[in-house]
């Protein structure tokens, strides 16, 4: 029987056919990502905040207020739940999150307004719930900005008050990228890599960990010819088949559900590549530092798992403290979302997201040659404590 050349095809069969027989360990890479996407498609399709509850104390009871509170029962983005007589049965309704946010419409809101003075409707949004909170106050603000162009003509007329006694500097905002505020887009696009990298790095530990603990790293290294083309032949189905779930996962968003990539769709494949070929270095390093495989799993979970709440996509960094700056700034995932954020909604052009794809691929590679390294060393160390 002829024996194989080593090299990388060798040492790639070597870890397909253990994939083809270990049914947990496909399951790792197959079932696994697949339950993430559906369920994370079933959750947030169809996921456009609309009809946010708040309530409204209106003190003032003139037409101005009226208007303000049709105004708000038209938005299709909050919905008037109550309006309790009193504001003590507003911030019980709030305290019980049956309301969002509570808008107060304080007496003598018209007279304020007819006389020139500066006249304020007082909004309270649910800053705990932060992006919740946000949405109804975006909801609240129109209906008061929609103020001007229904009533105020129609009371200048009424009370014979020149224009400029009315009129303030207003400012027109629109918003940018998401104009729909869907969850979907923004949500699954960025949870989709945030849990698969995670599935990724526990799926690459366990395949260093299966020859660390059989004590079979001679005999993988003798397959590739070498570490470094043994330990590519290793983490090469891993990451080639979750870069192909973070594709299919894409195609659901920006094909199916028809969100679309506003930029450069091959550079957001590329930067998913390397993404994902990062964490499978990072993941080899720590398994083969550590050495042991359920002390590397939960290294690459607690790393891992925060990458979406440091990358600051969700909740901005600025202003925080040094160490959740410097630690978003060493996470690949934050340099993939800007990437991302850049190709998939903002359509920016490629040299703006070229710097974050070299900053993974340098990430990448410095974490393998290590990873390379920390491999020869448990290889000889495996080898010394081996029986003779």
């Amino acid at each position: 029987m002829t024996r194989s050349t080593p090299g990388f095809g060798t040492a790639l069969r070597r870890e397909l056919n253990w994939l083809a027989r270990s049914r947990w360990d496909l399951a790792l890479v197959t079932l696994a990502p697949l339950v993430t996407l559906v369920v994370l498609g079933l959750m947030f399709v169809q996921s456009t905040a609309r009809l946010l509850p708040i309530a409204v104390v209106d003190a003032d009871h003139s037409p101005l207020s009226r208007q303000l509170v049709r105004n708000l029962r038209a938005s299709a983005q909050v919905e008037v739940v109550a309006e309790p007589v009193q504001e003590s049965e507003a911030w019980t309704l709030a305290r019980r999150t049956d309301v969002w946010a509570v808008v107060i419409i304080p007496a003598g809101l018209q007279r304020d307004a007819l006389s020139g003075q500066q006249a304020s409707v007082l909004l309270y949004r649910n800053a705990a719930f932060y992006s919740v909170g946000a949405l109804a106050s975006r909801g609240v603000s129109d209906a008061v900005a929609a103020l001007n162009a229904q009533l105020r003509p129609e009371l200048m007329r009424a009370h014979n008050v020149p224009a400029v006694r009315l009129e303030a500097p207003r400012i027109q905002a629109t918003v940018l990228f998401n104009p729909q505020l869907s969850y979907e887009w923004f949500l699954e696009a960025l949870l989709q890599p945030g849990i698969l990298h995670v599935l990724l790095s526990c799926a690459v530990v366990v395949a260093l960990g299966r020859d660390l603990q059989a004590g079979t790293l001679q005999a993988w290294l003798d397959t590739g010819g070498g570490a470094l083309p043994a330990l590519a032949a290793k983490l090469a189905p891993y990451v080639l088949v979750f870069t192909a779930w973070q594709l299919a996962g894409t195609a659901w968003l920006c094909g199916w559900r028809g969100w679309g990539v506003h930029g450069s769709l091959a550079l957001l494949a590329a930067g998913q590549l390397a993404l994902y070929a990062c964490y499978a270095a990072i993941a080899a390093f720590v398994a083969l530092l550590v050495r042991d495989t359920y002390t590397a799993l939960s290294a690459v979970a607690l790393y891992g798992g925060p990458a979406l709440t440091f990358s600051d996509a969700t909740l901005p960094v600025i202003g925080a403290p040094v160490f959740t700056q410097v630690w978003s700034h060493v996470l690949p995932f934050s340099a993939y979302v800007k990437l991302q954020m850049e190709q998939m909604f903002m359509g920016s052009p490629a040299s703006a997201s070229l710097p974050w794809l070299a900053l993974m691929s340098a990430v990448a590679l410095a974490m393998f040659l290590l990873a390379g390294l920390l491999l020869r060393r448990a290889t000889r160390h495996q080898l010394q404590s081996s029986p003779a």
